[in-house]
C-alpha cells in the first residue's frame, strides 16, 4: 500500500465507521434497556469488547512480525487517547461536566484499570522472565484480575436504566442482535483496515515504533470508541459512553495474551522499549481524574470544556511529550 493510498484508505474506513458506528450504539443501547442490564454494565462490557476488537488483529500483525514497540505503544497509548474522548464528549455534552451525569458504577471500572495498568507498569520496568506456554506470569496476573473484576462489576451494578432506547421496544431482538452483529463486523473490518493504513503512515514518518504506536496507531484504532462514544453522548447516553470508554481500557489489556502468543522473541512485556511505563502511568493519572470526576465533580469551566476534560487533555499531552523525548 502506498503513503498516498494510505490516506485514502484512512478516509474512507472513517466514513464506514462513523455510520456503522451509530448503528450499533443504537442497538446496543436496545439490548442495554430490553435485558435490563442497564447501559453502564453493557456499555463496559459488550460495547467496549466491540470496539476493541481491531486492536487484537493489530497486536497479532504487528507482535508476530516482532514489532515489539508498535504493538506496545498501541495497546497503552490506546488506553491514555481513550480517556480523551472523554473531553470530547464532555465538550459536546456542554450540560456541565460529563462525568457528574454518568453513573458512581463506573468508579469500580476505573479502579481495576488503574489496578492492571500499575501491574503492567511494574513489569515493563521489572522485566521478568517468568511463563507458561510463551505467555508471560505477568498477562496471566492481568487476565485473573479482569476476570474477577468483571464479577465484581456486575455484582455492584444495580443500573437497569429506566430510560427508553432510541427504537419502539417492541422491536424483534432477534433483529436487534442481528443488526448488533453486522453494524459490529463493519465497524471491526474498517477499523483493522484503518490499522494497516496506519502501519504504513508510521513506517513513512518513521518518527520511530514506540512514539507512532503510542499516537498515531493507538488514535486509528480508537476510531470505533470515538465515534460511539460521540453518537452515544448526543443520545443522552452518557453511561453507554463513558462504559465504552473504560471498559475498552481494561478489555485491552487483555489483548497482551495476543501479543505473546503471537510473538515469537520471548516475553513481549519484557522485550519492549521501558518507555512505555510512561504511558502506563500517565493513565494511572488519567483514570484518577476520572475516579474523582465520578465521586465529585471538580469545579471551573474554560467555555465549553469543564476542567476535568482540560486535565484529561493536558495530561494526555504531556505523556505523549514524555515518550516522544524518550522513544
Amino acid at each position: 500500500m502506498s503513503y498516498e493510498l494510505a490516506w485514502g484508505v484512512t478516509l474512507a474506513c472513517l466514513v464506514v465507521i462513523w455510520f456503522a458506528g451509530r448503528k450499533l450504539t443504537h442497538t446496543v443501547d436496545i439490548i442495554a434497556t430490553r435485558t435490563g442490564l442497564g447501559r453502564v454494565f453493557i456499555g463496559s462490557v459488550l460495547l467496549a469488547a466491540t470496539t476493541s476488537l481491531p486492536e487484537v488483529a493489530t497486536e497479532a500483525a504487528a507482535a508476530a512480525m516482532g514489532l515489539v514497540d508498535i504493538a506496545l505503544g498501541d495497546l497503552f497509548g490506546s488506553n491514555i487517547y481513550n480517556m480523551t474522548i472523554l473531553a470530547v464528549c464532555g465538550f459536546l455534552w456542554g450540560r456541565g461536566p460529563l462525568l457528574a451525569a454518568a453513573s458512581r458504577d463506573h468508579v469500580a471500572t476505573a479502579a481495576l484499570g488503574m489496578m492492571l495498568s500499575a501491574i503492567a507498569a511494574l513489569a515493563i520496568l521489572t522485566r521478568p522472565q517468568i511463563g507458561l506456554l510463551g505467555i508471560g506470569i505477568e498477562i496471566y496476573i492481568i487476565l485473573a484480575v479482569y476476570l474477577f473484576g468483571l464479577r465484581l462489576l456486575r455484582t455492584i451494578n444495580r443500573d437497569a436504566d429506566p430510560q427508553e432506547a432510541a427504537v419502539p421496544s417492541e422491536e424483534s431482538m432477534v433483529w436487534v442482535w442481528m443488526r448488533f452483529f453486522i453494524a459490529a463486523s463493519l465497524v471491526i473490518s474498517a477499523a483493522i483496515f484503518l490499522s494497516q493504513a496506519a502501519d504504513v503512515i508510521a513506517t513513512v514518518t518513521g518518527l520511530g515504533g514506540t512514539f507512532i504506536g503510542t499516537t498515531l496507531v493507538a488514535a486509528t484504532t480508537s476510531a470505533p470508541e470515538l465515534i460511539t462514544s460521540i453518537v452515544a453522548v448526543r443520545m443522552g447516553a452518557v453511561d453507554l459512553a463513558v462504559g465504552n470508554v473504560l471498559g475498552s481500557n481494561i478489555f485491552n489489556m487483555n489483548i497482551l495474551l495476543v501479543s505473546d502468543l503471537f510473538y515469537r522473541g520471548g516475553y513481549i512485556i519484557s522485550a519492549g522499549n521501558q518507555t512505555h511505563a510512561i504511558t502506563a502511568l500517565v493513565g494511572l493519572v488519567l483514570s484518577g481524574f476520572v475516579t474523582l470526576g465520578l465521586l465529585s465533580p471538580i469545579p471551573g469551566r474554560l467555555g465549553r470544556l469543564s476542567l476535568e476534560a482540560i486535565l484529561l487533555l493536558v495530561f494526555y499531552f504531556l505523556g505523549t511529550y514524555l515518550v516522544f523525548l524518550h522513544r
